[in-house]
């Protein structure tokens, strides 16, 4: 999916980054984070589209990277 969606945006300016990552796996974020941190430095813009746990509230429920 995130190669179909790099390949229709391809066209548009800036840039765009597909990062993999299972929010249930500490292991996937912190490894997430750290491509982040690594090749990109500062986040401006972060789309969270994934949920754990659908219908509860997540907020104090992530790991402190994500906070």
């Amino acid at each position: 999916m995130s190669q179909e969606l790099s390949k229709s945006l391809q066209s548009a300016t800036g840039k765009l980054y597909a990062v993999k990552c299972d929010v249930s796996k500490d292991s996937d974020i912190e490894t997430a984070f750290k491509w982040i941190k690594d090749n990109l430095g500062v986040v401006d813009i972060l789309v969270n589209n994934a949920a754990a746990a659908p219908n509860n509230h997540l907020i104090g429920k992530w790991p402190r990277q994500m906070c």
